[in-house]
């Protein structure tokens, strides 16, 4: 693996990072960058209420389960406020490495939330259904 050169640009004029640091280069391999990433998100979805989650899961599984496909633009409508903001999260630990036959990706479209601007976001089905996770 190649490492990553990371270098912060030096102050021009007054802009940039910071008028006192000087030029810095941070080299990481794209796998220590995923592992930074992976570690982040997992910090990020520890501090998602259990309510939450719970919300958001139940979501998903209730617009998922006759095997059609669904995106946030879908789950959004269902989930009171204060879920939006974790719903990605969730969604992403469900796709993670430690759970990945839950849901998989089959798309994207663009985002019908105000604040994202057209964002391109996923597309999803369910990996098996409610019912086939019962039967088996």
């Amino acid at each position: 693996m190649t490492a990553l050169d990371c270098t912060v640009p030096p102050v021009v004029d007054g802009y940039g990072p910071s008028s006192h640091r000087s030029e810095t280069a941070i080299s990481i391999t794209p796998d220590e960058a995923r592992e930074r990433a992976d570690a982040t998100l997992r910090s990020l979805y520890a501090t998602v209420a259990d309510w939450d989650r719970s919300l958001i899961e139940q979501a998903i599984e209730a617009i998922g389960d006759d095997g059609r496909t669904f995106s946030m633009n879908g789950i959004r409508d269902l989930l009171p406020d204060m879920a939006h903001r974790t719903a990605g999260l969730v969604m992403r630990s469900l796709i993670g490495r430690k759970n990945p036959t839950m849901l998989v990706k089959i798309g994207e479209e663009p985002s019908t939330s105000g604040p994202t601007h057209g964002k391109r976001i996923n597309i999803y089905r369910l990996a098996r259904t409610v019912s086939q996770r019962a039967a088996a």
